[in-house]
């Protein structure tokens, strides 16, 4: 089959998605239609000048190929744009005749006339604004939605587009009214984008924000007379000289009657009569689409921004460099993403800031500011008013929380004075605003309105320091439910909402630590120690337990400049625990030192800490598979256990533990009668504690040693029950144990390809959950298997 000219390919593309979208393809796009149909590369040598390689593979090949796949009805990729190009354009030109038109598989295929007529075109009356940007990058969700709303098909008559200032708000609206008016002159009936007779644009908006600071509005529109003005200017016949205003009104209505009008007015909230102005709106004939941008969230059918997500933020960023002729590297745009929080008016104000000359750390500087530029306007005439209200200390308050705050928790250090419900109408205030949102009871807030609260924190300093103190008080109370929970055992969803506010909790640790508040971090300790250990077990030991490993060693050097010396030991058996859950040699070596250092310190403790520690030292002995020394401790330990005068619970536990230990030293050891006949005395204890979790911990034990003796029925039931409940109570560490054993399992079963599926699963897991050791262990056995 002979191909077609690639150059001829992109011109028939082009053409397409014109009809289909009413815009033609962008420079970036047509480059990377370029090297996909000329050079036929891979996705890594596709590259567009001015874009970063990242930016262009993972950033503008993905939407490229989703615009071809929905102009093309068919899915397109890199290997196959060349194909479905071809076969749209040969079909084309099979269904016309010479010289019209080409079509689309699967549009009509009557022919037109023998010559085909230039595209007819009419010239639409409009006012719309320059747009403000080169090029309308991201929000394409939210511009189909908005395009959806504004078809005749749609029967909302007015539509707010709403967010806080600076978020694209107007950028969007003319976007997409540029878009109608393209298609209202071309007449193309094929386009599914809204046409209209007439478009007019009125704005109130004050102040626009420059790379060189706020530029003053010349003739800001804020009145109903201002957009009846806006409204003659465009459709000519309408004459209201002379005329009283409800003849106006009458006018207005009846002339817009004949018209499909498109009516947007921007920036409601400074429009100084806005009841009159919405009325207005309202008693407009049903041929009218009003649109209204606003920082308020108004009671109309909303299309709702905020901060555009880190690849269109990028985007953005690289398409403002490059026409403003700034070089960042990846490193700086994403600084410059984050502190400008993905808002697009902050990031062409950094990006212009830079083309002046203004170093990259001044500018990061500048956006936080409360009284810079950037804060003034996008916050300004909004907080403003409110600034002697609860509303102003709830949106300060909230700041200090960096995860979703619960409402209780924001009202208690904001304004302890009123209880939740009745904090409700300032909530309200700043929802509608849009300076904060709300996701079921949680309240958050857009990066940047953070970094300006946190500045305005800084300016109000009586009320930073009151409203930490019941930040720090709230969640020490909050937390202390969850201390002395048994981290051995399933806690089912006990833990589900500290989760939540996990990050949280970090802050006022953080916090803590930097004031040297030690007494308070001592109990966010205590009350959060079984939890963060908990967090390694079900997502990662190595992302989790770096807190535990920072907040350990700052409170053992906090204790020991206290001399408070029973603290010390205890920080150092929890710190040490840690790095033997880490497993790696250096970290066996720190946690080797820091037990012998707690040894020595023993005497500051009771004779139940001393037991619980000469385990923790044999565990570690056994770890680095020194049994000897390892059973030595446990010995110690026991003595130990007898004379710390244990309740019997209490007891029969740590009697449980050190059984425990010691079969697993009889396993590794090669004694499996020995270590079947300690793990099942284990086993009818912590079933007579009603142990669950480790009932089950012991039985993959047992599992383990059937499969050595050779009683793999026995096994088998073990390991799959045992699995199944590990599955249900989503218990990542223990699902990675059995499907190491069950590999083992299926290897003497002589079930090969079982044996890998397993291993490589249980590899994997390890590998997740940060628990290297055990992951090597799982290779090792996952290389026998292959080279056997």
């Amino acid at each position: 089959m002979n191909t077609v000219d690639s150059a001829e390919l992109i011109r028939f593309a082009n053409q397409q998605v014109l009809a289909k979208t009413a815009k033609p393809l962008n420079d970036v796009q047509e480059r990377i239609l370029e090297q996909v149909l000329i050079d036929r590369p891979r996705l890594l040598d596709i590259q567009v000048h001015g874009y970063s390689e990242t930016t262009v593979q993972r950033v503008f090949c993905p939407k490229l190929w989703k615009l071809l796949s929905e102009v093309f009805g068919q899915e397109v990729r890199l290997n196959t744009v060349r194909l479905v190009l071809e076969k749209a354009y040969k079909i084309s030109r099979q269904s016309i005749h010479p010289g019209s038109q080409p079509l689309l598989p699967g549009t009509s295929t009557v022919a037109p006339a023998p010559t085909a007529a230039p595209p007819s075109t009419r010239q639409i009356p409009h006012n719309l604004p320059a747009s403000s940007c080169t090029a309308f990058i991201g929000r394409e969700e939210e511009l189909a939605r908005l395009l959806e709303l504004l078809s005749p098909q749609h029967a909302a008559p007015i539509i707010s587009v709403d967010g806080i200032g600076g978020v694209g708000k107007t950028t969007l609206v003319v976007e997409a009214a540029y878009r109608c008016l393209q298609a209202s002159c071309s007449d193309a009936s094929a386009s599914t984008v809204p046409t209209f007779d007439a478009i007019i644009f009125t704005s109130a908006k004050e102040f626009r924000l420059m790379p060189f600071g706020l530029l003053k509005s010349l003739a800001p529109r804020r009145t109903l007379n201002d957009i009846f003005r806006q409204i003659t200017y465009v459709i000519e016949e309408l004459d209201l000289a002379g005329v009283a205003f409800a003849e106006q009104l009458d006018l207005i209505r009846t002339t817009l009657a004949r018209y499909r009008t498109l009516l947007i007015v921007d920036n409601l909230e400074t429009v100084k009569d806005q009841q009159e102005v919405l009325a207005f709106l309202y008693e407009l004939p049903p041929t009218v689409k009003a649109v209204i941008t606003t920082r308020e969230q108004i009671i109309f059918v909303p299309v709702r921004l905020t901060s555009m997500p880190e690849s269109d933020g990028l985007s953005l960023i690289q398409h403002e460099s490059q026409t403003k002729g700034v070089s960042l590297s990846l490193t700086d745009q994403m600084q410059l993403y984050q502190a400008t929080g993905g808002i697009p008016v902050a990031i062409s104000y950094a990006v212009g800031q830079l083309a002046n000359g203004t170093p990259l750390r001044e500018i990061v500087q500048k956006i936080g500011q409360s009284d810079g530029d950037v804060a003034r306007f996008c916050f300004e005439s909004s907080v403003q008013p409110l600034k002697q209200q609860p509303a102003y200390r709830l949106l300060l308050a909230l700041a200090l929380f960096p995860a979703p705050a619960l409402q209780e928790a924001l009202v208690q250090v904001a304004v302890p004075e009123l209880e939740a419900d009745q904090a409700e109408p300032d909530l309200a205030k700043l929802r509608g605003l849009s300076l904060v949102r709300q996701e079921h009871d949680r309240y958050s807030m857009l990066p940047l309105t953070r970094e300006y609260a946190l500045a305005e924190l800084k300016v109000n300093p009586d009320f930073a320091q009151q409203a930490r103190e019941r930040w720090i008080t709230y969640y020490l109370q909050h937390s202390e439910t969850y201390a002395q929970q048994d981290p051995s055992d399933w806690q089912g969803s006990t833990f589900v909402e500290l989760e939540a506010e996990w990050q949280n909790l970090q802050a006022v640790m953080e916090c803590c630590i930097e004031a040297e508040r030690y007494e308070d971090c001592l109990q966010l300790w205590q009350n959060l120690k079984t939890y963060t250990q908990l967090r390694g077990r079900h997502i990662s030991r190595l992302d989790c337990w770096t807190d535990r490993l920072i907040w350990t060693a700052w409170l053992i050097q906090a204790a020991e400049q206290r001399g408070d010396w029973s603290v010390v030991a205890q920080m150092m058996v929890d710190r040490a625990w840690t790095l033997i859950g880490l497993g790696k040699p250096a970290q066996l070596s720190e946690a080797e030192d820091l037990l012998t250092q707690v040894w020595h310190l023993r005497q500051h403790q009771d004779r139940a800490f001393q037991a619980n520690l000469a385990k923790i030292i044999a565990v570690l002995y056994v770890q680095q598979q020194r049994f000897e020394d390892a059973q030595t401790w446990l010995e110690q330990a026991s003595l130990l256990v007898e004379q710390a005068g244990l309740s019997e619970p209490d007891h029969q536990r740590q009697v449980l533990q050190i059984q425990y230990y010691q079969g697993e030293i009889w396993f590794k050891t090669g004694d499996y009668d020995q270590s079947k006949q300690l793990f099942e005395a284990a086993l009818r204890t912590a079933r007579e504690l009603n142990w669950v979790r480790v009932v089950f911990m012991i039985e993959n034990w047992i599992a383990d040693i059937a499969i050595e003796q050779g009683n793999l029925e026995v096994a088998q039931t073990l390991l799959v029950e045992g699995l199944q409940v590990a599955e249900a109570n989503q218990d990542r560490t223990r699902i990675a144990y059995y499907q190491h054993s069950l590999a083992k399992l299926a290897r003497s079963q002589a079930n090969y390809s079982e044996a890998v599926r397993w291993a490589t699963e249980a590899q994997h897991s390890f590998e997740a959950l940060g628990m290297l050791p055990e992951a090597e262990e799982s290779q090792n056995l996952l290389q026998t298997l292959l080279a056997s």
